[in-house]
């Protein structure tokens, strides 16, 4: 039997707590069967995973959500794993995973790369943007300009920092689900998925660029605070040759 799963973020996060649908099969995170080789995997951090539905039946379960779900997002594209199943050898072939039967313990293995995965597609997309707005700062430090605002410096490392902070808050990378504690054996084939979809390699590459971006913008900003400090020195510079000179016109010119 072949299944697809599909894994995408429906909002910045899921507060699964009253969520009845389906048989409940694990607590955190939430997954439930909805039927024979159907079923729904919902994370806290705003991932929907769902196994052998069709796009009005998970849309369905997105509806049944939606109370559940913090500042929703739309447009995001889903990440498909197709899923064989009835083989002699769980193993990962040609962009298909081939298992010799869907239980409760694959699913939640199979759900954990994909809502990661899905999640890390995100982060780059957000990245991108963010690193498209600060690559023009680092050409200005090169030609020694400092030409943009303090505002738009502090909008702009806010910008890298709420990546970072969702990176750090939602998703726990190096983290194994939990179901690998209790089913060791699975472990060489959710070490096998990890690899094939570089989730670590992305994190660390998304957490370089982030301390780019960051230390871009606050040495703009630093550079930005020191030049007006520079002027305000020359401010007080130009005042007190002022003072001196009011006070020898006084004392020279004046009485004279």
């Amino acid at each position: 039997m072949q299944l697809t799963f599909s894994a995408v973020p429906i909002g910045e996060k899921i507060k699964p707590r009253g969520l009845n649908i389906g048989e409940k099969v694990n607590h955190l995170p939430y997954c439930a069967r909805l039927g024979e080789n159907q079923w729904v995997v919902v994370y806290r951090f705003g991932v929907l995973v769902s196994v052998g539905l069709g796009d009005k039946e998970r849309l369905d379960v997105i509806s049944e959500l939606q109370p559940f779900v913090g500042s929703p997002l739309e447009g995001l594209e889903p990440e498909n794993l197709c899923v064989n199943t009835g083989y002699e050898k769980d193993e990962y072939l040609e962009d298909e995973l081939y298992l010799n039967e869907l239980t409760r313990e694959y699913v939640l293995m199979v759900a954990d790369i994909l809502a990661k995965s899905v999640m890390l597609n995100r982060f780059e997309l957000d990245m991108a943007k963010v690193f498209i707005e600060i690559e023009p700062l680092a050409h200005r430090l090169e030609q020694g300009k400092i030409t943009i605002s303090p505002k738009s410096l502090v909008r702009r490392i806010g910008s890298s920092l709420l990546v970072k902070q969702r990176m750090i808050g939602s998703i726990e990378v190096n983290d194994k689900p939990e179901v690998l504690w209790d089913y060791p054996e699975m472990e060489k084939l959710y070490l096998t998925l990890e690899g094939e979809y570089e989730i670590r390699e992305r994190h660390q590459l998304l957490e370089k660029k982030l301390s780019l971006i960051t230390t871009t913008a606050e040495t703009q900003l630093e550079l930005l605070h020191n030049k007006h400090s520079l002027r305000v020195e020359w401010y007080i510079v130009i005042l007190i040759v002022v003072e001196i000179l009011l006070t020898l016109y006084e004392m020279f010119i004046r009485h004279v």
